[in-house]
């Protein structure tokens, strides 16, 4: 093999092994964080915050209707016990009840309200947790394949690894370094030469050029300077 196909074959490893990587830093990604369940999970949290709120708001307006119905009840036992005879008492009395009865009617409207809120957020917090526990499901099975892919993409990243070094101490230190310093200017070193144009810059490659490539030489474009490669 010429040294021009080592170095293509060496930046096709290295290509492959640049891609593999980026999906195993994905992969791993995913391993660590399903943003549609940690997105469930907050909005749930959400949801049942609201719920907590809205049914001790109910309680407390509960307390406070049970609290005025004691009070009718205590102010009628006075008003009808016969223990109060005086005309201008009985008339407080009636009036004090009269007062409790119109505060206990709007605590009681409040009380609905309340009441239709916690149903409604307890519906909604019941349909929350059944997408959670949906979407933890899933997730369980997919982290099994997840699992599985990592594992894969860490074999075949250490096999490319391998090829890589392999084949830099095949092409020695002189080659590696040219052609390093032009990944690093270009991003791409080496490019093939096809139907006598440069798949670099789509630029005609004097057949004399192409044809040392082919040859096996390391020749760069005249256009974009990037190594030829010819098969």
């Amino acid at each position: 093999m010429s040294l021009a196909s080592r170095l293509y074959q060496l930046q096709s490893i290295e290509l492959q092994l640049r891609d593999q990587r980026r999906r195993l830093q994905e992969t791993i990604a995913r391993l660590d964080h399903n943003e549609e369940l940690a997105a469930a999970e907050s909005e749930l949290a959400s949801v049942e915050s609201r719920l907590k709120a809205a049914e001790k708001h109910q309680r407390e307006l509960e307390w406070e209707v049970d609290d005025l119905n004691a009070k009718i009840r205590g102010l009628n036992d006075r008003l009808y016990g016969g223990t109060v005879r005086n005309p201008k008492e009985l008339l407080s009395l009636e009036q004090d009840i009269q007062s409790v009865k119109k505060h206990l009617s709007g605590k009681e409207e409040q009380l609905l309200e309340a009441m239709d809120v916690s149903e409604v957020v307890q519906a909604e917090a019941i349909t929350l947790r059944q997408r959670v526990a949906e979407l933890r499901s899933a997730w369980e099975g997919e982290k099994v394949t997840l699992v599985t892919l990592k594992e894969s993409l860490e074999a075949e990243i250490s096999k490319l690894t391998e090829a890589r070094l392999a084949t830099r101490q095949e092409i020695g230190p002189e080659a590696a370094q040219r052609y390093d310093q032009l990944t690093k200017a270009k991003g791409i070193a080496m490019v093939k030469v096809e139907q006598g144009r440069c798949k670099g810059c789509n630029l005609t490659v004097p057949a004399g050029l192409w044809q040392r490539a082919r040859a096996g030489e390391m020749v760069e474009c005249g256009s974009c300077g990037r190594l030829i490669y010819v098969d």
